[in-house]
């Protein structure tokens, strides 16, 4: 556990460091959504839509978290749906495929504050969908991009935050930080 904690920290610091300014196009989110939304989702929001890469955390084949960096589309207007692209032939793919829980961790742009989503990721190779959230930076990733290039979908269920600019910060004893759910 030690470790796993280690290995995400240090991960936030490198995502701090390297981080690329946000797409200024970033969408709002909508008022008309079917579930209340919270100073807490709009927190969750401010931090997904100002970062430009985000850690997927998936399962492998043991059970074992496998995370690894990723550039990440801002989230769909209207849902908080996150797009990736990937190397059809990359562990994420397969390890997606078994078992569709995953976790995305975004660390506020600034350090002050991250946010983690839980939910389900589905592989996408829609041609359509494809040509939607593609990005030209990802060109060199993918020389072949027809041969190469697929979508992550990611839906979350839930997620938590902490915004030291909303003040939301986590329990004072238990660091638990402030949850929602979608």
């Amino acid at each position: 556990m030690r470790t796993t904690c280690t290995l995400l920290a240090l991960v936030a610091l490198m995502m701090a460091a390297c981080q690329e300014p946000a797409d200024p196009s970033s969408p709002e989110p909508v008022a008309d959504r079917t579930m209340e939304w919270s100073e807490v989702h709009q927190a969750g929001w401010d931090i997904v839509a100002s970062s430009r890469h985000v850690t997927l955390i998936t399962l492998d084949a043991e059970g074992h978290p496998q995370a690894r960096i990723l550039d990440a589309t801002p989230p769909d207007s209207g849902e908080f749906v996150i797009w990736m692209g990937t190397n059809r032939n990359s562990a994420k793919v397969q390890e997606i495929q078994n078992d569709a829980r995953a976790t995305l961790y975004y660390q506020a742009p600034n350090g002050g504050g991250y946010v983690t989503l839980r939910g389900m990721a589905t592989m996408v190779d829609d041609p359509e969908m494809k040509e939607r959230y593609w990005r030209p930076s990802w060109a060199s990733f993918y020389p072949d991009r027809e041969a190469m290039f697929m979508l992550i979908r990611f839906e979350p269920e839930n997620g938590e935050v902490v915004s030291f600019a909303d003040g939301l910060l986590g329990d004072s004893l238990t660091w638990v930080a402030p949850e929602f759910r979608f």
